[in-house]
């Protein structure tokens, strides 16, 4: 399974998430402690805000530890909003354009998980996909569907009810094809002012997730001051990550979180 990262605070610099950290993104990648799948070598994305109101993206096939060009960038650049993730194929293409974040106008989401079924209904979730959103796809991913057919469904103006009405069509192919292959989904998505983030699974075995703060020595940052959500914690201060439960829809603004129990 794939690991991600997600950021929103003081302006910092990529490489404090990324690189720095003792067990950082990039040490997630080759080492990852909180997955079934310990190394993800099958590409990785970043994606930034800053200026402008579309988010800087930069994707690769290289595995991230392999990219010279990702050290470089994220010594560079510096953002109050961004996303990270490296990927690990659960049976698609080793390709950039499967690489997450996806982008949508002003908007970012990755994912970690699978949808159940997919290699044999691919077609009939692809239809969930509104025609006018249906030309946005680039690659071959669950992931990236999932993220068309969310916008399908209102995610712009209700990220909890697109994502959950875009979960409810999922589910319901899936018992109408008799699919026992579990759906498990650990996503963020952003609109370059706030994060939500999705964990749920129809096993509850969702992959981790976990909320802290681990830049609170940072001015204007306090403990209880949520900055990052992180599929695994990437530093070694315990004190401040705190496990999201199974079944919850969070929304992160301006350091403060909301909570809301998903049932489906």
């Amino acid at each position: 399974m794939c690991r991600w990262v997600a950021y929103s605070g003081p302006q910092i610099l990529l490489q404090d998430v990324i690189f720095n950290p003792d067990h950082s993104l990039v040490h997630q990648s080759l080492s990852a402690r909180e997955s079934v799948i310990t190394t993800n070598a099958d590409g990785f994305g970043v994606a930034w805000y800053g200026s402008r109101q579309q988010p800087g993206l930069f994707k690769d096939i290289l595995p991230a530890w392999h990219d010279e060009n990702l050290q470089s960038l994220s010594r560079q650049i510096e953002s109050s909003l961004f996303f990270a993730h490296v990927r690990a194929s659960t049976g698609t293409g080793v390709t950039r354009a499967n690489c997450h974040p996806f982008t949508f106008d002003n908007w970012s989401f990755m994912h970690n998980g699978k949808l159940g079924g997919w290699a044999d209904h691919r077609r009939e979730f692809e239809g969930l996909i509104d025609s006018s959103f249906y030309k946005e796809r680039l690659g071959t991913t669950d992931s990236e569907a999932l993220f068309l057919i969310a916008l399908s469904h209102g995610l712009r103006e209700d990220p909890l009810g697109g994502l959950t009405k875009a979960l409810s069509n999922i589910l319901r192919i899936q018992a109408q094809a008799n699919v026992t292959e579990p759906t498990r989904i650990s996503a963020a998505l952003s609109d370059g002012t706030n994060i939500w983030a999705l964990r749920y699974s129809s096993d509850r075995q969702s992959p981790t997730m976990y909320m802290g703060a681990p830049f609170h020595a940072r001015e204007g940052v306090n403990g209880t001051h949520i900055t990052t959500l992180a599929s695994e914690p990437f530093d070694t201060h315990a004190d401040h990550w705190h496990a999201v439960e199974e079944g919850t829809f969070l929304n992160v603004i301006d350091g403060a979180v909301t909570q809301t129990k998903i049932f489906l």
